[in-house]
């Protein structure tokens, strides 16, 4: 997803036909009624963690789960990555291709994909860097797609996963579709063959001024 910025809305202030976040079931269209609904989703540009973390590597082959209307795969294939851009939204990809467009004439090259990536098995060992900024796993399926995910990146190659933290202090106003989770379960579930880089919580602030922690977790497949 582009960077995690977006005004939720009440249960009082929601027209009929506006995707319900407190009961969401989140599938396909879930999704592809919000943006439907939604102009403009997120802020457009690229999560901070994504660019903190990937600049200081050697561009390869990147995946990004759960990448919304693009903006993280496109920072990263103008930085030189080979990137697949995966959602379960049409809406999404289609307004990820649209964005790609705009680029032009220097337009990078995305192979957008759309799946459902809490069911979908990426190819085993075939990405340098696999990102994934504020995909909502339901606790119980947390390890198994962690560990799916981790399976994907190749030899010397990181696994990134941003979240919500449980040490949030506005964790408890969290709509229901913020699964909040800490670093110990997903270092945990991504095993032994990797070693951790970071595993944190980190402070950012909001275009507002407000203050968030997030769950960051960075491992490198020995």
């Amino acid at each position: 997803m582009a960077d995690h910025t977006h005004a939720h809305t009440h249960a009082a202030d929601r027209t009929p036909a506006e995707p319900d976040f407190e009961h969401g079931a989140f599938d396909e269209a879930f999704w592809d009624n919000l943006y439907n609904q939604r102009t403009t989703v997120w802020s457009g540009n690229p999560n901070a963690v994504l660019v903190q973390e990937a600049s200081t590597l050697t561009p390869g082959r990147a995946l990004d789960i759960g990448c919304g209307e693009g903006a993280d795969s496109l920072w990263l294939a103008g930085e030189g990555w080979h990137v697949t851009g995966v959602d379960i939204s049409d809406v999404a990809l289609g307004r990820a291709r649209a964005a790609q467009q705009a680029l032009e004439p220097r337009t990078p090259t995305v192979n957008w994909q759309q799946e459902d990536v809490l069911d979908w098995t990426p190819p085993a060992g075939a990405f340098d860097l696999v990102s994934v900024h504020f995909l909502q796993v339901p606790p119980d399926e947390l390890e198994l797609t962690t560990r799916r995910f981790a399976a994907a990146v190749a030899p010397n190659g990181r696994l990134l996963i941003v979240g919500h933290s449980p040490s949030d202090s506005h964790a408890s106003q969290h709509p229901a579709e913020h699964r909040l989770f800490a670093p110990e379960p997903v270092v945990a579930a991504a095993g032994d063959g990797f070693e951790v880089i970071h595993a944190e919580h980190r402070t950012r602030m909001t275009p507002d001024g407000d203050e968030r922690i997030d769950t960051v977790v960075v491992l490198q497949r020995r």
